[in-house]
């Protein structure tokens, strides 16, 4: 699979599940202590950190598509090295990988990964809370919104703020089509920093309406991976910070040395893939 056909097969997931309205702007949830209780919070990697832009897009849909409830994901290797293995015949899902050289992002290659209810073997980390760290975060992104006051805002009025700041940042418009576009920056925008700061979510019941262009006349698939950049370089400008959770380590296995004995007969290769037939280049979800 190419990146071409990556981002098509991406774009078409999308626009099905916006019509459904099971896309992630339609996601929404009211424990602030839980937010994104389908996908467990934002999807994120074994480093800790969080996905961003299209990628938390794919795995978000994944996710739900699929009843997945942990927030972390990695590839076989990165299972392997830290300890566990990818239960026999799950299928992966399909993100993008970026390769950096000095500094400067060089190309997007898309690879194969696993969310943790698919990986058997590794010890999840459990929070019973946010850490100091990930509160002095939560905080600050709720000072850029409303400034520290005696009376500490309620979480409408942080919400209120928000829903103000991204009204000015993506426009409401005339053109149906452009409307749609402002719109779906602005939901994804607003769940994004809802997440963050542990805000509760509602949908507005105009939004299907608001998004019906997209329904009707889907538009290039680099349309929606331009969307989910804005929104996430937006939700940075306005000062609200991605947490940073558990890192998952490696697992430093003990290498086991056989003693030495007869060679072994040689084994036969196995065949190789009927041409279009391999199942990771599916993308479920």
């Amino acid at each position: 699979m190419d990146l071409k056909e990556y981002r098509k097969l991406q774009a078409d997931s999308f626009y099905d599940n916006l019509r459904e309205a099971t896309a992630p702007p339609f996601f929404y949830w009211q424990d602030p202590d839980t937010p994104l209780p389908q996908i467990g919070g934002e999807p994120r990697g074994i480093s800790g950190h969080c996905f961003e832009a299209d990628n938390a897009l794919q795995l978000a849909m994944a996710a739900k598509a699929q009843g997945f409830q942990s927030p972390y994901w990695m590839g076989f290797d990165q299972a392997k090295e830290a300890g566990g293995h990818v239960r026999k015949g799950e299928l992966g899902t399909k993100m993008l990988q970026w390769y950096r050289k000095d500094g400067e992002l060089k190309s997007k290659i898309p690879v194969t990964v696993y969310n943790g209810d698919q990986i058997k073997g590794i010890e999840w980390p459990r929070p019973t809370g946010l850490t100091p760290e990930q509160q002095a975060a939560r905080q600050a992104g709720l000072d850029a919104l409303l400034p520290p006051r005696k009376k500490a805002p309620t979480l409408q009025q942080y919400n209120d703020r928000l829903k103000e700041v991204l009204a000015e940042k993506f426009p409401a418009n005339d053109d149906p089509r452009e409307n749609a576009r402002m719109t779906l920056c602005r939901e994804y925008a607003a769940m994004t920093a809802q997440a963050r700061l542990g805000l509760p979510r509602q949908v507005d019941p105009s939004l299907a309406q608001d998004l019906k262009p997209f329904i009707e006349r889907r538009p290039h698939p680099m349309d929606l991976v331009r969307a989910m950049e804005e929104a996430y370089r937006v939700v940075g400008e306005i000062g609200i910070p991605a947490l940073v959770y558990d890192q998952i380590p490696r697992k430093e296995m003990e290498r086991k040395v056989k003693p030495a004995k007869e060679p072994s007969p040689k084994r036969e290769r196995s065949k190789a893939p009927a041409k279009g037939k391999d199942m990771e280049n599916e993308i479920p979800f």
